[in-house]
């Protein structure tokens, strides 16, 4: 009998050869992981090097929303987290666009859960002051389902009539600004809050009702009559509603123009509201950058809103992962910005949720290299999930100058 010896080495070297291949693979992996780890330690060396000519950022906060850090001993490790890493303010969301408040109050829905062992609020806030961490509240102006139930003249209607509350956008329940009867629950709620908690700032929220999600609203009778009044200053006597208001319509740019004066008007009033209670408290609105689009979309023309010091703060929301875009919109929020009353906060962070921490700190120092003063990381999730995220931000702001 004969036997092929070259069949048999080869099937007693292919499971060599599988191990060998196993093994390179995983040499080859080892070595680029490594490569990465390396890149990303000189990359965070380079931007601490760069970082220590600059003065530290006066207002160095973060977002965070309270269903992530729902429990006193979470809270307790956000704010270590936060005094460790150099941060010293805390942007937290109390009323999350309609649903249950984070906090004691008798306008929203609670969530009683969430106050088993007291008010975290207030517990947060307190803790918080001990680390010298100032705490502003994030406020939407989102109303829900039970509110429009009980008053449902104050919600949003679409172009053809249809009420918010009749077809929800996304389980959403949008408020009309331009109603005097929304705009005083408005008025109270900020009253109530500013009143019961000691917070030392609010930021709100650029989606007051006009707009949501690509969806425009408010197309009712109030806004009906204002727009005919307001058409009436510039010598227009006739309205085809709502089809001249629409994209499109002839009267459409004039209609993007009454929402900014509502806005407008309605900022002033809400800021005046919380001045006239508590002075000391900074106000400032988180907006786009595209002034245009703020302007047609949601109504909010925050040049002008600027210009009259409506807001303490402005808080562009740049979010990319794109370096250049961003010092091109640092160099056009300077130029816009450069005589008005309200100053600039920039924030980043989102569109850099998959990328590594050294990216972070690198738009970071950008921004204090394009001589802002202030930054805000959205969101403390986000540099949770990163590795060496609250590390990389606590080497950088330990490499600069102290004030």
């Amino acid at each position: 009998m004969r036997i092929n010896i070259g069949i048999l080495m080869d099937e007693r070297a292919f499971p060599r050869l599988i191990i060998f291949i196993i093994i390179v693979a995983i040499l080859i992996f080892s070595s680029f992981i490594y490569w990465i780890n390396t890149a990303e330690k000189r990359a965070i060396s380079q931007i601490i090097s760069r970082a220590k000519k600059y003065k530290i950022f006066k207002i160095r906060g973060v977002y965070a929303t309270p269903a992530s850090w729902p429990y006193k001993e979470d809270i307790i490790r956000l704010l270590d987290r936060l005094n460790d890493s150099g941060f010293n303010l805390l942007i937290w969301f109390v009323n999350p666009r309609g649903k249950k408040a984070f906090y004691m109050t008798k306008y929203y829905p609670v969530d009683k859960k969430y106050f088993l062992s007291g008010d975290p609020f207030r517990f947060l806030i307190s803790e918080a002051h001990k680390r010298g961490i100032k705490v502003w509240a994030w406020f939407d102006f989102m109303g829900y389902r039970q509110l429009l139930v009980d008053h449902p003249d104050w919600g949003v209607k679409y172009w053809n009539g249809t009420s918010i509350l009749e077809k929800p956008y996304r389980g959403y329940y949008p408020l009309n600004p331009a109603n005097r009867e929304v705009v005083s629950f408005w008025k109270n709620v900020l009253k109530e809050l500013v009143t019961n908690y000691n917070i030392d700032g609010i930021n709100f929220e650029d989606d007051y009702g006009y707009s949501y999600g690509g969806e425009y609203f408010s197309y009712d009778n109030i806004n009906r009559e204002l727009f005919t009044k307001f058409l009436k200053k510039h010598d227009i006597e006739e309205l085809n509603w709502p089809n001249d208001a629409l994209p499109g319509g002839k009267l459409y740019n004039l209609w993007i123009a009454y929402k900014c004066e509502i806005i407008n008007n309605l900022s002033k009033e809400l800021y005046y509201t919380v001045k006239e209670i508590r002075p000391s408290i900074e106000i400032s609105l988180a907006v786009n950058v595209n002034l245009n689009w703020t302007k047609k979309t949601y109504g909010v023309d925050w040049l002008t809103l600027a210009k009259e010091g409506h807001f303490d703060y402005l808080t562009f929301m740049l979010y990319t992962a794109d370096d250049k875009w961003l010092v091109e919109k640092l160099r056009y929020i300077k130029s816009m910005l450069n005589d008005t009353l309200s100053k600039p906060i920039i924030i980043i962070g989102w569109e850099l949720r998959n990328k590594r921490a050294s990216a972070w700190i690198r738009q970071a120092l950008l921004i204090r290299e394009e001589g802002y003063n202030d930054i805000i990381i959205f969101w403390a999730g986000g540099l949770e999930n990163i590795k060496d995220g609250w590390k990389s931000f606590k080497m950088f702001f330990g490499s600069m100058k102290k004030i």
